[in-house]
């Protein structure tokens, strides 16, 4: 993939965060990982293609986030991806452009968000923000 899509991934489970955005980058995307949804507000959304939430998270969840990111004029898609989408209420889960759950193979991941991203416009340069996650794994020596 020569142009690069930005995907944001948000997650308080830091393992598993630092998993998806490896996996995300060996497919090509560039990933902003942040671990704290409060975070994730303070970034400029409209350097993103797609994100992908959990759903339970410490001060917002999930939902709350997605209706922060809209109201902060995001218009790319976003995924849940938790360990309990099909606890989700479904009048919360049709705001979601897709619901899938933490356990299901990386690949059901990719299948999903890939046709989102070929749908969006041509990529822009990705702005290099900084990744909460990775400095987390180095400030503690993992």
């Amino acid at each position: 993939m020569s142009e690069r899509y930005c995907i944001l991934c948000i997650d308080d489970d830091v393992s598993g965060l630092e998993a998806r955005a490896v996996l995300l980058e060996e497919e090509g995307y560039s990933v902003t990982a942040v671990s704290c949804p409060m975070r994730a507000l303070e970034f400029d959304v409209s350097k993103f293609h797609l994100a992908v939430l959990d759903f339970s998270m410490p001060a917002l969840n999930g939902f709350q986030l997605l209706l922060r990111l809209r109201a902060a004029h995001a218009s790319f898609p976003i995924v849940l991806l938790s360990g309990m989408s099909r606890d989700v209420p479904n009048d919360m889960r049709r705001v979601f452009s897709s619901c899938l759950d933490k356990g299901e193979p990386i690949d059901l991941l990719l299948n999903t968000i890939r046709p989102f991203l070929i749908l969006s416009p041509d990529p822009l340069e990705c702005r290099i923000t900084d990744n909460d996650a990775r400095p987390l794994y180095q400030r503690h020596g993992l």
